[in-house]
C-alpha cells in the first residue's frame, strides 16, 4: 500500500491555532503613539483553503487573526510593560507552496503576499481598520495520516509595510522602521477531496 501524498486536482480545507510573537511600531511610523509601541506574544487562529496544482506545487488563501496588546517596553532590572492599548491583527494571504514529498510527510516552504488588517483601540476612530500589504515565508510539513486528512505545522515570518515615517524619522527606502514583523508558529488538522 502507497503512503499518503498531497494528490494534484485535489482541494484541502483546515484550521489551527498557534502564537504570534508580536514586533513594535517604530517611532514616527503612526499617528497615534509618539514613541516605539511593542505588539505583545499572544494566541493566534485561522484557517485556510487550498488547491495541490500538481504533486509538488500548490496554491492557498489564509486568514489568521489574534488580538492582543500593545504596550510599552520599559527599562531596568523590574521593567514595567504598561497596557496601552488592545488591537487585533487580521492576516488575508495569498501563498504558493513547495512540497517535497516523502512518504506520509509533505515538507514545504511557502512565500504568500496579501493584506494585513490591524484594528488598533485608539480613542482616535482613524486607528480602526488600518489595511496595509504583507509578505510572508513559511517552512513546515504536513503528516498525511489518511488521503483524506492529517495534520500541518509551520513557522512564518511575517512582514506588513507601514509606509514612510516621520520626514525627521525616516531614513529612505530601506529603513526598516517602515515595517512591522513578526513570527507566527500554528499547527492544525486539515481534510482534502478530490485529485487524481
Amino acid at each position: 500500500m502507497l503512503p499518503a501524498q498531497p494528490r494534484a486536482g485535489s482541494i484541502e480545507i483546515g484550521g489551527g491555532l498557534g502564537r504570534l510573537y508580536g514586533g513594535s511600531f517604530a517611532h514616527g511610523n503612526n499617528d497615534f503613539f509618539d514613541r516605539r509601541v511593542a505588539v505583545d506574544d499572544d494566541q493566534l487562529q485561522g484557517f485556510r483553503v487550498g488547491a495541490q496544482l500538481t504533486r509538488d506545487w500548490g496554491l492557498e488563501v489564509d486568514v489568521r487573526r489574534t488580538a492582543t496588546h500593545l504596550i510599552e517596553s520599559g527599562g531596568g532590572v523590574f521593567p514595567t510593560n504598561p497596557t496601552l492599548g488592545r488591537s487585533r491583527f487580521r492576516h488575508h494571504r495569498a501563498r504558493r507552496d513547495s512540497l517535497l514529498p516523502a512518504r506520509h510527510f509533505a515538507p514545504y516552504l511557502a512565500f504568500g503576499a496579501g493584506v494585513a488588517n490591524m484594528d488598533i483601540n485608539v480613542p482616535d476612530r482613524a486607528g480602526r481598520d488600518i489595511n496595509r500589504a504583507t509578505l510572508s515565508a513559511a517552512g513546515g510539513a504536513r503528516y498525511y495520516a489518511a488521503r483524506w486528512a492529517g495534520v500541518r505545522i509551520d513557522v512564518r515570518g511575517r512582514a506588513t509595510y507601514l509606509g514612510t515615517r516621520e520626514r525627521q524619522e525616516d531614513r529612505g527606502a530601506f529603513d526598516s522602521g517602515r515595517w512591522l514583523t513578526g513570527v507566527e508558529i500554528a499547527g492544525g488538522i486539515f481534510v482534502a477531496f478530490g485529485g487524481k
